[in-house]
């Protein structure tokens, strides 16, 4: 599957090792031929692409990484173009999430003319992934009471890169403290050009306790231990588009069914909807979406964009409530260590007042470091977060030969000292006089240790102080953006 006669290699472990020195090999001889000749001899270009072979891909279709790269065969380039191009590529390439390493080297076959030479090792595609999860907003939250009970365990079987097209099959099975069970098939492109996508999904969620409102920026808890205090089943679709590398766009379409007990209804009336316990709505989606970032899971240089505009509930008897999101963040290279990074990130709601359930303020998704204890509720925030990054251990590569298995390897590993500020504001209209913490700036600052390792993981070790003066030591498992 995805390979032909060329691209086939020798499997045997000595022919493997062979391979792998003679990659090597040809990387330096190709590095030395790419600087050395156009310079050497004079020689600056434009180069012509004579051609262009892939090779690694055991599973993955050739028109999937083809689709990543920013040049085609016979296109022209200046030689600095040319390789700002490449690097560009092999960006997009592991952006794909589809490659542990992505290779590209160009051979030059004369004064003009130039050959490329693309090796990706492939990652391990099937992931029956036992799940251990914390219910709480952030394990920090959680380490609090140390309690067994809020952990959400079961398995979560995820197919990537399906039929060789970069499909993603999801089925999830969740237990614990509450019960889901879903099901999602994306598929990235369906049209000959590879710009029109698609994704369905659907689910049935459960639980005994809701968080039913804050006060002192602290969650209420309401709970009903003999019978589920809420129900909500949701099965939806989305179209994407593709316009260039860097430009995406979506629309989505889901229905929502979503029932809770009188006990709710009575301790939060606008919990649903002025005394209502069940209400079915649609919501409809549409995101823009501009991504230059070098690394998605970890970026160091470069930009991202994403504006969102939600409508959830469509006519009458249903919430109308309606969302704006806009992100923006950039990140900036100083030198081979240092990178220095921004974000600003808000929201803007109409409407999620009168419906508890559809308003998420900060301390959730979305939260101010050294915050991570409390929540804090509102229609409309703010969120700016900066980082200074110096690289301890540059990100690289190493090759694990005594692993069995090929798609584990491949081991990538980087570590950073990170220095960081974040700002942020809440306005809640309706609870914040309960909540001291909203209609008012925050701000924090502190240090920290991020770890990135293979197959896209991150764990953030980081001291911060608050705008309250109150300092801690807390662990997180995303980037910092």
């Amino acid at each position: 599957m995805g390979t032909t006669n060329n691209q086939r290699h020798a499997s045997a472990p000595g022919a493997a090792r062979w391979c792998t020195a003679a990659v090597a090999a040809l990387w330096c001889l190709c590095a030395t031929v790419a600087v050395a000749q156009p310079v050497g001899t004079g020689f600056t270009g434009p180069y012509g692409i004579s051609g262009i072979l892939v090779e690694g891909n055991k599973q993955t279709k050739e028109k999937i990484i083809l689709r990543e790269l920013t040049f085609q065969e016979g296109d022209t380039l200046p030689v600095a173009e040319l390789y700002e191009r490449l690097d560009r590529s092999r960006q997009n390439l592991l952006n794909l999430g589809l490659f542990n390493t992505a290779l590209l080297l160009p051979t030059f076959l004369g004064p003009h003319e130039v050959f490329i030479t693309i090796t990706i090792n492939e990652r391990w595609y099937w992931w029956p992934q036992p799940m251990i999860q914390i219910a709480d907003p952030n394990f920090n939250t959680w380490w609090l009471t140390k309690d067994l009970r809020r952990i959400n365990y079961g398995l979560e079987l995820n197919r990537f890169n399906m039929r060789g097209r970069n499909e993603t099959l999801s089925a999830l099975v969740q237990l614990g403290y509450s019960r889901r069970f879903g099901l999602r098939y994306r598929v990235p492109s369906f049209d000959r050009a590879q710009r029109w996508g698609a994704q369905v999904e659907g689910g049935y969620g459960e639980q005994d306790e809701i968080t039913i409102g804050t006060v002192a920026n602290k969650r209420i808890l309401l709970r009903t231990p003999a019978e589920n205090i809420v129900h909500q089943w949701k099965a939806g679709a989305a179209i994407t588009f593709r316009r260039t590398h860097d430009i995406r766009h979506a629309w989505s379409f889901m229905w929502h069914d979503v029932s809770v007990r009188d006990t709710a209804v009575v301790r939060n009336p606008n919990y649903i909807a002025a005394g209502d316990r069940h209400v079915g709505f649609l919501s409809m989606g549409y995101s823009a979406i501009v991504d230059r970032r070098d690394s998605r899971a970890f970026p160091l240089q470069g930009t991202f964009l994403k504006m969102e505009l939600v409508q959830q509930g469509i006519g009458p008897g249903q919430p109308g409530v309606t969302n704006l999101l806009g992100t923006a963040q950039h990140s900036w290279k100083a030198g081979l260590r240092w990178s220095v990074g921004g974000s600003l990130r808000g929201k803007l709601s109409q409407g999620s007042g009168d419906h508890y359930f559809l308003q998420e303020g900060l301390g959730y998704g979305n939260h101010l470091r050294g915050y991570e204890y409390y929540v804090i509720d509102g229609q409309q925030w703010f969120l700016g977060k900066a980082n200074i990054l110096f690289a301890i251990v540059r990100p690289r590569s190493y090759r694990l030969e005594t692993i069995p298995w090929e798609p584990f390897r491949t081991l990538h590993l980087a570590v950073y000292l990170n220095a960081f500020s974040d700002h942020g504001f809440v306005r809640d209209e309706v609870h914040g006089a309960e909540n001291f913490l909203a209609n008012a700036w925050q701000h924090s600052y502190g240090l920290g240790l991020d770890l990135v390792t293979s197959y896209d993981q991150v764990l953030r070790i980081e001291w911060a102080v608050n705008r309250l003066a109150e300092t801690g030591f807390y662990l997180n498992f995303t980037q910092p953006f």
